[in-house]
């Protein structure tokens, strides 16, 4: 399903004063569900009725929306406003000057499209969607706040987002993960690879062959990462990008682990059991789970510096 990119339609009509009333309904969510008008105007530095007209059209972009049955006015960001203010913020930074329409990624927890910089380099644009999902997915991306009972999606996609980010940024030297370019709220920008998902490959695509080099060439990558001290938690064939060189990426990291979470363990052994199934299942490649765990298990082991311990 293709996702329109709101905000990049309203982007040309936006006021630098839109922007000062998007942050400040943005900044005051943390103390309001609703933001009240007059607060709004204040961060904004105009008059109530100035700010109320300018977010009657913000309303009518999508970029907020409008509450008057609590008892005052109040208005919330959406997320296309926070899409909007992500884009100004990449925008004045000097790390995209254009997005293109095209999508190259459409999940249930992200969009990602092709943008450029200045310098006219095609890069990758990922806004995280993590409100599509339901709650219960939230403990695979951040468990210090599980406890809290009012989190906004907004708030939520922006930590998933920052995560990544930091995945990228301790993975892209020693490991075949997409290089981070910039971050900011919900989403990232990192480099553009021409390449498709294994799971949008076609049974024909590959031959049995070539089907297991690249599952050795997928596993001895993660077995380099799990040594590194970093599980993905996540892998799959949804996120192992073939490139047109038929190199391998890594993609997709916002519920990585450390090594050290002894929790890290059961997902490591999912990882793997995923992986070895899949290429199984698709391309009839046969390898011994046992074997295969018997080398991760040692890694895992070896990165929390216990290695000697008995097997759990």
């Amino acid at each position: 399903m293709v996702s329109k990119l709101i905000a990049l339609e309203a982007y040309p009509h936006l006021k630098d004063l839109d922007f000062r009333i998007l942050r400040g309904v943005e900044l005051n969510m943390r103390h309001h569900q609703w933001v009240p008008l007059e607060d709004i105007a204040r961060f904004a530095r105009t008059d109530v009725e100035t700010a109320s007209h300018r977010l009657g059209k913000l309303d009518n972009w999508e970029l907020v929306r409008r509450r008057s049955d609590i008892g005052y006015i109040g208005y919330q960001l959406t997320i296309h406003g926070y899409d909007a203010l992500t884009i100004r913020a990449f925008s004045k930074k000097g790390i995209i000057e254009a997005i293109s329409t095209t999508q190259i990624g459409v999940g249930k927890e992200a969009d990602v499209y092709v943008a450029i910089t200045p310098q006219g380099e095609k890069v990758a644009l990922k806004f995280n969607r993590i409100g599509r999902t339901s709650f219960t997915r939230i403990k695979l991306y951040r468990r210090d706040f599980m406890d809290k009972r009012h989190i906004s999606w907004l708030y939520i996609s922006r930590l998933v987002a920052q995560k990544e980010y930091e995945a990228l940024q301790l993975l892209s030297p020693i490991a075949k993960v997409p290089r981070p370019i910039g971050w900011n709220r919900h989403a990232i920008v990192m480099e553009f690879i021409n390449g498709v998902e294994l799971a949008d490959l076609r049974e024909g695509d590959l031959s049995q062959n070539e089907a297991e080099e690249i599952l050795d060439s997928v596993l001895d990558e993660y077995l380099k990462i799990v040594k590194f001290g970093i599980v993905h938690s996540d892998m799959s064939e949804f996120n192992v990008v073939l490139t047109e060189d038929h190199d391998i990426l890594i993609i997709d990291w916002p519920q990585y682990l450390p090594t050290v979470y002894p929790e890290s363990l059961e997902y490591l052994k999912r990882d793997i059991s995923v992986l070895l199934n899949s290429f199984r299942k698709r391309w009839k490649v046969e390898k011994d789970f046992n074997d295969v765990w018997e080398r991760f298990y040692k890694a895992w082991k070896e990165s929390r510096g216990d290695y000697h311990d008995n097997q759990v």
